[in-house]
């Protein structure tokens, strides 16, 4: 019987302070095989040169194409090469990648076909502008959207999945952007297994976030694409 493929995509944009830490502190698991997928999506910088230093394999864009369309890219490749379960780890050290089993093991049990990190149970470290626009965000989608019964993390990234809704997603994600809310979307709306587990974030060490730069206009971009998402998925059927 083979070990189950174990697949860690990790969207990078000029992240080379901390990528070589993530990639070199990601734990093997005795019971999966494992790769390590750094989606370098045009950087700068000398990101692409220390993931691969690092041990991780590199997808490379020639440009910066958006979180969305590099995380589609390591997707593509993940199921490609076959694998059974999927995990998504920021390249800016916000998340412990020691912390990965949290997220893997019910995906490795069958007890869920997505699995995500909620911030919320610890609290973390943020300024408390993006607390509030992330708190914003996923009340909108989670509750006054879709109605669930309770409130989900919608913006966490780190998150994870098994075959099964990574061929779906590969098939229905459309935003370029960003991907968390979409996914999510995708995976309630579809009746997809999700479960939350605690996890504890931290502030990026190098510099401010590449992806929220204006708050308004991420709150913007991020309800437009929820509902396009949400009205696409609800009449379609």
């Amino acid at each position: 019987m083979r070990l189950k493929k174990l697949y860690i995509l990790i969207p990078a944009y000029n992240e080379e302070k901390s990528i070589t830490s993530v990639v070199s502190n990601i734990p093997t698991f005795s019971n999966l095989e494992k790769f390590v997928v750094v989606i370098d999506d045009g950087s700068n910088d000398n990101t692409l040169i220390k993931a691969r230093k690092a041990g991780a394999t590199v997808l490379s864009n020639k440009q910066n194409l958006g979180l969305g369309d590099a995380f589609k890219k390591g997707l593509e490749h993940a199921i490609k090469n076959s694998a059974d379960i999927i995990v998504i780890l920021d390249g800016d050290g916000q998340y412990k990648s020691t912390d990965l089993s949290e997220l893997i093991f019910p995906l490795v049990n069958n007890n869920a076909d997505m699995i995500i990190g909620n911030r919320y149970h610890h609290g973390y470290s943020s300024s408390f502008l993006k607390k509030v626009v992330n708190k914003i965000i996923s009340i909108f989608i989670s509750q006054i959207l879709l109605r669930a019964e309770f409130m989900h993390d919608v913006q966490s990234s780190y998150r994870g999945f098994n075959r099964k809704l990574a061929l779906f997603l590969l098939k229905e994600l459309k935003g370029s952007y960003n991907y968390s809310q979409e996914m999510f979307m995708l995976a309630y709306m579809n009746k997809f297994k999700i479960k939350q587990v605690p996890v504890k974030c931290f502030k990026r060490l190098n510099g401010p976030s590449r992806l929220i730069k204006n708050p308004l206009i991420h709150i913007f971009k991020i309800i437009k694409i929820s509902l396009i998402t949400y009205f696409q998925q609800k009449y379609q059927k």
